[in-house]
């Protein structure tokens, strides 16, 4: 019987070899577990873009590094429905990873609201939707919708609306930054003179970083804590008295900066004090209410007017002005400086005007055969108007202002939650633009249209071909030179 026999050099370089591979395997896939970690953890990755449109800023980076407050982030929506949805989403889940990347005390989740119904009992005063982001440390949260993280424009010809550019990044370190303020703007709703219920506003203002308190102005001695009063539609006079802590309040012993939020109401009374202190504001409420004779300018109905847009300084900040402001049943508003606006240290501006085929119907003196075709006098009526006190401290403007709004029923959350309505969002940016409230940092809007990975086409071809023809054949001859090798041992 012939004996097999073995080359042991043979046999130890084989099994030197099989022991290589398969530690190199292991190594491998190692490597490859701990940089997918790493890359889930950290921004790892590099990004090729022209503007680095999937990047944070330094100025974000900066500022979500040095937080020390548990940030959650909750996507109302699957992750992969969300980043899918088309190049703009996909753009924001991107930006949206980075903040949990940067920062410890950030967490981002994906939550899908017919998975989870609880969410909407937890904010049970919000109206959720898909793919709107819930930023939220604590007790106070900011809800960020779609037309906080794109900005958009209407086509006049087709109605559709589309993305312009991405403000991710804008909308979500602002909103960060708003969750986490440690010195967030005071707001005193006052109450006395039998106010309406405001809690649809206040409750948005709360969800924004506000921290808003009931004040009996009847008992409060003094507002001076407050950055921002607000008096809703009171059926009853002010006191001389009470009106004497208003003006106090607002002059802030001659430091100015103190502001005030008034809504009036079709069904007060004559209020001959408080319509002599607004007056001395610039601020003139008239009688009866707004009745709207084109129909394109309504919503459901001719006391429904839709809004201009007017003082920039109110708009500029929007996320939108797309959408209209709808102010129902709403008193006319005039300014007591007559056409110039302005007397001496004071002016008025108007903020929202009904379109010009409105007219005001006398709903307490109108005859029954009342017609608006014939006995109105169709005009465009200031709806909203902010009455300004100025002083200079050198060369620094101090300002108190008034705001004043025909109608409290604009803030209903009928109104307010109207995903097709800007009111909430215009009533909440008059606040911040009244308590000097950042919106945190300023980003230029970021656009996908024309996106580039910032090489030329010939570098792109010799990418191309160093991947699909080169890097095969290089591991082809590797592999072969391997085997000659082994096999001439």
């Amino acid at each position: 019987m012939k004996k097999l026999s073995f080359n042991k050099r043979r046999l130890k370089h084989g099994s030197l070899a099989t022991a290589m591979t398969v530690g190199f395997v292991a190594v491998v896939v190692l490597v490859n577990i701990i940089v997918n970690l790493l890359v889930e953890r950290f921004p790892m990755d590099i990004d090729l873009t022209e503007d680095n449109i999937f990047q944070l800023s330094g100025q974000s980076i900066d500022y979500i590094k040095d937080l020390d407050a548990e940030v959650t982030v909750n996507v109302l929506a699957e992750e992969e429905t969300f980043k899918n949805n088309n190049d703009y989403y996909r753009q924001a889940y991107e930006v949206i990873m980075r903040y949990e990347q940067y920062s410890d005390h950030i967490q981002v989740e994906f939550i899908d609201l017919y998975q989870n119904p609880d969410l909407q009992q937890k904010y049970s005063r919000e109206t959720l939707g898909t793919g709107q982001i819930i930023v939220e440390c604590g007790d106070r949260y900011q809800i960020l919708t779609s037309y906080d993280l794109f900005n958009t424009q209407v086509d006049q010809s087709s109605g559709y609306t589309y993305i312009t550019s991405s403000a991710a990044e804008q909308a979500m370190t602002s909103a960060i930054m708003n969750v986490t303020n440690a010195d967030p703007p005071t707001v005193a709703v006052l109450t006395g003179y039998e106010t309406t219920d405001i809690s649809d506003f206040t409750d948005i203002l709360t969800s924004n970083g506000y921290v808003v308190e009931e004040v009996n102005l009847m008992t409060a001695e003094s507002l001076s804590d407050y950055d921002l009063a607000i008096l809703a539609a009171p059926v009853i006079d002010l006191s001389s008295s009470d009106l004497d802590k208003l003006d106090a309040y607002l002059d802030n012993d001659g430091r100015f900066g103190k502001n005030l939020m008034y809504f009036a109401s079709v069904t007060q009374p004559d209020l001959p004090l408080l319509e002599e202190f607004l007056s001395e504001w610039g601020i003139t409420v008239g009688d009866g209410y707004l009745y709207e004779t084109d129909a394109a300018s309504t919503y459901f109905s001719p006391t429904y007017t839709l809004q201009e847009y007017g003082d920039e300084a109110y708009t500029e900040t929007l996320a939108t002005t797309d959408l209209p402001v709808l102010i129902p049943v709403c008193r006319p508003l005039s300014s007591s400086f007559g056409e110039s606006g302005s007397a001496s240290n004071r002016a008025t501006y108007t903020l929202l005007s009904t379109h010009d085929t409105a007219v005001v119907y006398p709903y307490e003196t109108a005859a029954e055969d009342w017609d608006p075709n014939t006995d109105g006098e169709q005009a465009s009526y200031a709806t909203a108007i902010a009455g300004t006190r100025t002083k200079y401290d050198q060369t620094t403007a101090l300002i108190s202002t008034v705001v004043a709004f025909g109608s409290v029923d604009m803030i209903h959350e009928s109104f307010l939650s109207f995903a097709a309505l800007n009111n909430g969002d215009y009533v909440l940016n008059a606040a911040n633009v009244l308590c000097d409230k950042e919106d945190g940092i300023t980003i230029v809007p970021k656009t996908l249209g024309t996106t580039s990975l910032g090489i030329n086409q010939n570098q792109v071809n010799v990418i191309g071909g160093a991947a699909q023809f080169v890097l095969p054949i290089l591991v082809l001859i590797t592999g072969g030179v391997i085997w000659m090798r082994r096999r001439n041992k």
